[in-house]
This record gives C-alpha cells, sequence and structure tokens, in this order.
C-alpha cells in the first residue's frame, strides 16, 4: 500500500529534522573545537614568543586574509550558491545537475585564483616598501604564508560543496587533522624549552592547512565520481556559472562586506596605537567566537534546510523552526557571554599570561557587542534561502554606513581610550541599531512575525543579572574567590572568579523564570527537532535540552 501525502510530508518532516540537528551537532563541534584548538594554539604562542613578534604574524596573516576575500569575490558567493542550490537538486533528485555544479565551480575557482597567486607574489617582491610599514622586516612571512591563498580559497568550495551535502561530520574530522598539526609542533618547541623564529611557526600554519585541503580535495574528487547521475540534463560551464553569479554574488559580496570589516578593524588599530594593542584586540575577536559559536553553528545546517523547505514550498516549517531556534538560541548566547564575561581575567591570565590582563576591557566590551549580532545571522540565512538574495547585501550597506564612521571617531578622536570608545560607538551602539533594523526586516521581507516583548524580556535577563553581579563582584566577590583559592593553594588559577560566574548564572535562570522569556515548551518543541533518538547524537542533545527544561518553566 502506497503511504499516503500527509505521511510522505510527516516523514520527510521527520528526516529534515533528523538532518538539521546532526549538522548543527557537527556545526558546534566544528566551531567549538576550533576554538578549544586556538586557545591552545594561543597558550603556546604566549609562552614562545613576544607581543611584538605575535603581531607580526597577526598582520602578516591578515594581508593573506584580505587577499583570499579578494579571491572569493572572483567569482563572488560561489560557495554560498553550492550552499544552496546542491541541496535543491538533492530535493529535486536532479544528480546530473549536481555533478555539472560541482565541476563547474572547481574549475572556476582554478581560473581566478591562480592569477590572483601570481600578482600577490609580484606585489610582495615590488611593493615592499608599503608592507614593510607594519611587518618592519618580517616581509618573508608573506611568501610563507601565500600558499594559504590557493588553500583557502579552494577550501571555500570544497567545504561548500561537502554542507551540501550534509557532510558536517567530515569536516569535524579535517579540524581534527588541521589542529593536530598545528599545534604538536609548537608543543614539541614549548615543552623541551627551544626557541622558535616566527617564520617556523608561518610555516606550520601553513602546512596545517595543506594536508587537510588534500584530504578534501581528494574526498570530494571520489565523491564526485561516485554520483551516479541519471538522464541527460546537465548544465553547461556558461550557464553553471552565469546561476551561480547571479545568486552568489549578492551572498558572497554581503560576507564578504563582514569579513572586511574585521581585518579593518585590526589593519586600523595598528594605525593608530602602539605595537601590541593589535594582538589584544585579536584575542578580544577570537573569544567573542565563544558565545557566538552558539548561534554561529546553526547558520549553515539552517541554510541547508531552508533551502529544501522553501524549494517544497514548506513555508509553515520554516517559520516554526526559524522562531525556535533562534528564541532558544539567543538564551544559550546570552548564558555563555555571562559566564565568558566574568571569566575574562582567568583567561587572559591562564592562557596568554598576566602581562595581558591589560586587555580585559577591550574583551568585556567587545563581548557586550557580539550579544546584538546573533539576530543578522538567522535573518540572512533565511532570506539567503527564499532567493531574496539582494536584501541581506543592502542591509549590510546600510550597517556599515554608520558602524564604520562611529568606529573609526572613536579611533581618531578619543586619545588614551579610543579603543574603548571606538568600540562602544561602532560595535555596541551600532549593532543595537542593526538589531532594530533586522527585527524589521524580518517581518516586513521573511513574513515571520516575531514577539517584540518577549525579546525584550530575554535581553533583560542578562542585563540585570549582569549588573548585579558587577556590583557584587566589586563589594566582596573578586577578594573573596581570590582568598579561597589561595587557601585552597591553587595558585594557578587566582583570577578565577567563580563566586560571580556563579552569582550570575544563578540570576539569569531567575529571571528567566519570572519573565518566562524562553518556557519548558520552547525547549520541547526545539526536541520535536531530534527524532531519531537513539542515534548517539541526538542523545547527547536530548540531555542537554533536558537540563535546559530543568531550569524553565510554562
Amino acid at each position: 500500500m502506497e503511504p499516503s501525502e500527509a505521511e510522505t510530508e510527516l516523514s520527510d518532516e521527520h528526516d529534515e529534522y533528523k538532518k538539521l540537528a546532526t549538522n548543527t551537532f557537527f556545526s558546534f563541534l566544528i566551531n567549538y573545537g576550533s576554538h578549544f584548538f586556538t586557545f591552545i594554539y594561543s597558550f603556546l604562542l604566549a609562552r614562545l614568543i613576544t607581543d611584538d613578534i605575535w603581531e607580526f604574524l597577526i598582520i602578516a596573516t591578515s594581508f593573506i586574509s584580505i587577499l583570499v576575500l579578494i579571491t572569493a569575490l572572483l567569482p563572488p558567493g560561489l560557495n554560498f550558491a553550492l550552499n544552496y542550490y546542491i541541496p535543491r537538486y538533492l530535493a529535486l533528485n536532479q544528480k546530473s545537475m549536481i555533478k555539472s555544479l560541482i565541476k563547474n565551480a572547481i574549475l572556476t575557482k582554478l581560473i581566478f585564483v591562480i592569477p590572483v597567486y601570481i600578482l600577490s607574489i609580484i606585489a610582495f617582491s615590488y611593493l615592499t616598501d608599503i608592507f614593510a610599514i607594519t611587518l618592519s622586516d618580517k616581509i618573508s612571512l608573506l611568501y610563507i604564508l601565500s600558499p594559504l591563498i590557493i588553500i583557502n580559497s579552494f577550501n571555500l568550495v570544497l567545504t561548500a560543496i561537502n554542507r551540501g551535502f550534509s557532510k558536517f561530520n567530515f569536516l569535524f574530522f579535517l579540524l581534527i587533522v588541521r589542529n593536530v598539526i598545528h599545534i604538536l609542533p609548537l608543543l614539541f618547541y614549548f615543552l623541551f624549552d627551544y626557541s622558535i623564529e616566527v617564520e617556523v611557526i608561518a610555516m606550520i600554519v601553513m602546512f596545517s592547512s595543506l594536508v587537510p585541503f588534500i584530504i578534501n580535495f581528494l574526498s570530494v574528487i571520489l565523491g564526485y565520481l561516485k554520483i551516479k547521475s541519471e538522464g541527460n540534463k546537465t548544465e553547461a560551464f556558461k550557464e553553471s556559472f552565469s546561476k551561480t553569479f547571479k545568486y552568489g554574488s549578492y551572498t558572497g559580496f554581503t560576507d564578504i562586506i563582514m569579513k572586511f570589516w574585521k581585518e579593518i578593524q585590526l589593519q586600523g588599530i595598528s594605525a593608530f596605537e602602539p605595537q601590541g594593542v593589535v594582538t589584544g584586540y585579536n584575542i578580544a575577536l577570537n573569544y567573542r567566537s565563544l558565545s557566538l559559536y552558539s548561534a554561529a553553528s546553526f547558520r549553515f545546517p539552517l541554510m541547508t534546510s531552508f533551502s529544501g523547505l522553501s524549494t517544497k514550498e514548506r513555508f509553515d516549517q520554516v517559520s516554526k523552526i526559524y522562531k525556535i531556534t533562534y528564541r532558544v538560541n539567543l538564551f544559550l548566547l546570552l548564558i555563555i557571554s555571562g559566564v565568558l564575561f566574568f571569566s575574562v581575567d582567568f583567561v587572559l591570565d591562564f592562557v596568554f599570561l598576566e602581562d595581558r590582563l591589560i586587555y580585559s576591557t577591550i574583551l568585556r566590551l567587545v563581548l557586550i557587542a557580539t550579544i546584538f549580532r546573533m539576530f543578522g545571522q538567522f535573518l540572512q540565512t533565511l532570506l539567503n534561502a527564499q532567493n531574496k538574495v539582494k536584501l541581506p547585501l543592502i542591509l549590510q550597506i546600510i550597517y556599515m554606513l554608520f558602524i564604520i564612521p562611529l568606529f573609526f571617531i572613536g579611533l581618531i578622536f578619543f586619545g588614551d581610550i579610543r579603543v574603548e570608545v571606538a568600540i562602544i560607538l561602532g560595535l555596541i551602539i551600532g549593532n543595537i541599531i542593526t538589531l532594530v533594523i533586522q527585527i524589521l526586516a524580518t517581518r516586513r521581507f521573511g513574513n515571520i512575525k516575531l514577539n517584540i516583548k518577549r525579546l525584550v524580556f530575554q535581553y533583560l535577563t542578562f542585563f540585570i543579572p549582569l549588573g548585579i553581579t558587577l556590583m557584587l563582584e566589586k563589594v566582596i566577590f573578586k577578594e573573596l574567590s581570590f582568598n579561597i583559592i589561595q587557601y585552597l593553594g591553587l595558585s594557578l588559577f587566582k583570577n578565577f572568579d567563580f563566586l560571580s560566574i556563579g552569582a550570575f548564572v544563578l540570576l539569569f535562570i531567575s529571571m528567566n523564570l519570572i519573565l518566562k522569556t524562553v518556557t519548558t515548551n520552547d525547549i520541547q518543541q526545539f526536541e520535536s527537532f531530534f527524532v531519531n533518538k537513539e542515534k548517539t547524537v541526538n542523545k547527547i542533545i536530548l540531555k542537554i535540552l533536558n537540563i535546559l527544561k530543568k531550569i524553565t518553566r510554562d
């Protein structure tokens, strides 16, 4: 007996939830695993080289990153087009179209990347005086890191292909391989107390990217050969290029504006501040990712799911997933950000050494700015999946029109506190304005009506506990935590203010119970995405959700 249309739709819905759950889990592992390894890497670098030398490596890497961003514009957004079209072709069972898309994407990237790499090497050779302004006598770092222009540019395409096929577990494996190669040599130098040149570190960075790139490339080629296409419908190179360019150009420019913005911040601070401050700001940008990743981990899994669901015109399901995931993610983002806020001194001391405690204010301000950034990722993913790719680009340009001037007003006119004021004006105030715009755009263009009152209350559950805990920290917690740790003989953890962290968590949970911003029903709806409860991945997530249900109520 053939299944009814309703049964088929329910089965497809469960399959979509299962895929979203698994992809999101591995996306969490990739993001937080990456940051875990970054902390180990930073821990070792902090003990192997000085801030000034570290800054040379950061600036050289920033130059290479800018060149990679340029290659991402050639053609723009190719990786986003792959994330959009592969799930659509899979939903429509058009395997021949998938093969054409993959082949043409790799060929397209090859055509553009090689000339950029050659021109970059020529620029390093003939514009030495310009690069020497910030790199001094360490121009050789640009040559050592230059293969990353090809590696990282191609990886954007290869990773997008794997995401399109929901191979997030394989991407996690590549992360492990990369970081084993990245960290083990530095650990050897650290354990045996050998000195290391920054050029050697740059070579380690390059090879740690090269090996997983080769594995990734071979995997995509083998996967391509295994696809058994049915029928003769394929796309010519010109047609495929035109389609991906039409979709990806807007999405790619949107993403690149954000990535350029990060590099502009680093380069701007290096121009106005003495050596060393760039290192502190770079630490802050990496540290804030620990909270932002809770939401960022949903970005590509949601893109894959929304794209497939939109193809099947299941917009009610899209709306349901959107509302629940953003609400639960904001809850996680806020509690994680609070814990990180009161852990700043400990992390700086333990990972980066006590001398870098001077950057604690910068880290805390950047964390505050981050809690207003999450919503933009959800809106962009929703609009991209609905093929409304022009809107995120227009919105991103609007954001930059006031964020960049605000940031540089603080950086240019406020003397000794210029970095702190730049963060307050450009990142905190700027992100609050963008949040208001994004809420309006969600209703106007995404056709999803949000509960504004509940959203405001969610932010209050963060700021009220934060303010109370800061007062308690200043009056009693900081000194009491220090005295208890010293009494226990754990001087290595002297900056671990566990009392403030515990107080914030308790106050946050209490405020959530009072205001009912995230309820047990919300968690149960989110839990319904994980329909295959026997799978190990889903078991882990469900245990976490059960804990969340215990600290919420209807």
